[in-house]
């Protein structure tokens, strides 16, 4: 591995940062008791903390990359819990699955009202 033993460092408080988006972001949305997900209102801790600097540091970079690349890892609690409650989901698949497709074409339309209003807007613009 060679190297400098401290070239870690910077990596360990970018993570170390992101580790305090979340926390922070979950304190927020409990404190202010709106039903918005502590995880998201760590990333918009986030968002605006890097608006501020105007720049993404290399070493949040570096770790965000890694955590990406191994994105797949952070699926196998969702599929431990989905294995020990499968019996509920069985008994429940159906509101399951109606919940899931209408949520798709849900999201499926607003995305497509939203580009159609941007390219309008976008045309006018021009």
């Amino acid at each position: 591995m060679g190297g400098d033993p401290l070239s870690f460092l910077p990596r360990a408080v970018a993570f170390a940062g992101l580790c305090l988006c979340l926390v922070a972001g979950s304190q927020l949305a409990a404190w202010a008791g709106i039903g918005v997900p502590g995880a998201v209102m760590g990333l918009l801790l986030l968002l605006g903390a890097l608006f501020l600097a105007r720049h993404v540091p290399q070493s949040l970079e570096d770790v965000s990359a890694f955590l990406l690349r191994h994105l797949n890892l952070f699926f196998v609690p969702a599929g431990v819990g989905l294995m020990a409650y499968a019996g509920l989901v069985a008994r429940d698949l159906w509101p399951i699955l109606a919940a899931l497709f209408l949520s798709t074409l849900l999201g499926l339309a607003v995305t497509a009202v939203v580009f159609s209003w941007a390219l309008k807007r976008r045309g006018e613009s021009e």
